[in-house]
């Protein structure tokens, strides 16, 4: 009955150890803050995710560029990326950013850059998040408030 007790106690360990260990994001920064490791997801244009949350490398190149790397078992897979967004409200604790490839092509995936809210990467990577053009009909907009809105004058300012 102990032996029992004891095998069920070390897989119970062994369980908990594994979801505290998936449950740990990896997050590393050069002394310099042009290198560092994070998650990252890719997700398709829809905005779903197309695959699951992998650790990746990122270099920030000099021209403001990121390239991000991400090793698989046998080989290492790299690309140039540009950062065309910032989640306005992220989970707690984390950053997100939104990454576009370089050449942009309308049948690639975007990518996530998933940070940690207090790394020195985050202020290097907000430099590079473009101001939204008000010419680009891309650009995601609020709906108007025109049609709720009182366009003449009010009554107590005469």
């Amino acid at each position: 009955m102990t032996e029992l007790a004891w095998l069920l106690g070390a897989v119970a360990l062994c369980a908990g150890l594994l979801y505290v260990a998936h449950r740990i994001e990896p997050h590393w920064v050069a002394k310099d803050g042009r290198r560092f490791l994070t998650s990252a997801q890719p997700i398709d244009r829809a905005g779903t995710p197309a695959g699951r949350m992998r650790e990746v490398r990122v270099v920030v190149l000099s021209d403001g560029t990121l390239m991000v790397s991400r090793r698989s078992f046998w080989r290492t897979r790299s690309g140039i990326w540009r950062v065309q967004a910032k989640a306005p409200t992220p989970p707690r604790g984390r950053e997100l950013y939104l990454l576009r490839p370089v050449p942009d092509d309308p049948m690639d995936d975007y990518l996530t850059l998933r940070v940690p809210s207090k790394s020195p990467v985050v202020g290097l990577l907000d430099e590079r998040v473009p101001l939204p053009s008000p010419r680009d009909p891309n650009t995601p907009t609020l709906p108007s408030d025109r049609g709720t809105r009182r366009w003449g004058r009010r009554s107590d300012r005469g």
